[in-house]
């Protein structure tokens, strides 16, 4: 526990400053690391923009290649039936009448197969070709987007790095004005999980840790020592001007004045009377 006397003067005040200063920075500092990783969040929406776009692209191609050879398969059977149709005045036999007509069927049933399946595959390509022109129309407001806040982010980081310059420089100015070995205090705390290496006291509490002081504590932080607190090491200091109010007073109540006694009936006086 530090026993110097440091009391409410301009030494404090640099120490207190010093502490919302670095808060300022360590806020700058996460805005600073976060502006990458927001960048990197768009620059992953563009590319799962352009990987969709690349695999309506293939699926077009791969309905497109289906189709072509169903066109060829079908050409093929039309040959024959055109073929078969050409035998058929030249059979002699119905056994074979028959057996070629089989075949002419057969033929005519598989080119009907063939004209549904390429029906689907064109109703499939013109879905697919939709979703094509929706992914580049959303690829290209995708790349708009990052690059607009690719100039707004060079903007920001570099009005954020002159900032931090700035803060800086104000925080070398207040550390030199506080005692070394409360510095070292200061810094020892605020580099642990804590954060923070000040904290006020009120109400007989620390208000970081919002842990009770012993009365000895709180007296003497009340008296204007800077101590460290015995739960989270923090140096602790007493600022009267932020102390709240103190509550009103309850208000008095009035007494009630006591009732006036009644005046005595004249019948029953009269009648104390008879009986005298």
């Amino acid at each position: 526990m530090l026993n110097s006397i440091y009391r409410m003067d301009a030494g404090l005040e640099h120490l207190i400053r010093l502490q919302k200063v670095d808060e300022q920075i360590a806020r700058l500092l996460h805005l600073i690391a976060e502006l990458p990783k927001q960048l990197a969040s768009l620059e992953e929406k563009l590319r799962s923009h352009r990987a969709a776009l690349d695999d309506s692209e293939k699926t077009i191609a791969a309905e497109e290649a289906r189709r072509r050879r169903l066109d060829s398969d079908m050409k093929d059977i039309q040959q024959k039936v055109l073929k078969y149709r050409g035998q058929s005045s030249s059979v002699k036999t119905n056994d074979e009448f028959r057996a070629l007509q089989h075949e002419i069927d057969f033929a005519e049933a598989e080119i009907r197969k063939i004209d549904d399946q390429q029906l689907q595959i064109m109703e499939k390509i013109e879905a697919l070709q939709t979703s094509r022109t929706a992914s580049i129309a959303a690829l290209a407001e995708q790349q708009a987007l990052v690059e607009q806040e690719k100039t707004s982010a060079q903007a920001t980081a570099a009005e954020q790095q002159a900032q931090l310059a700035a803060l800086k420089a104000e925080r070398d100015v207040h550390r030199k004005e506080i005692d070394a070995g409360i510095l070292s205090t200061y810094d020892r705390v605020s580099a642990s999980s804590r954060k923070t290496g000040l904290a006020r006291v009120q109400g007989q509490r620390c208000l970081a840790c919002q842990m009770y002081l012993r009365p000895q504590i709180w007296n003497q932080v009340r008296s204007g020592q800077l101590l460290t607190c015995e739960s989270c090491a923090r140096l602790l200091y007493f600022d009267p001007a932020l102390e709240p109010p103190p509550p009103p007073p309850p208000p008095v109540k009035k007494k009630r004045a006591p009732k006036a006694a009644s005046p005595p009936d004249s019948t029953q006086e009269i009648s104390a009377l008879a009986h005298e």
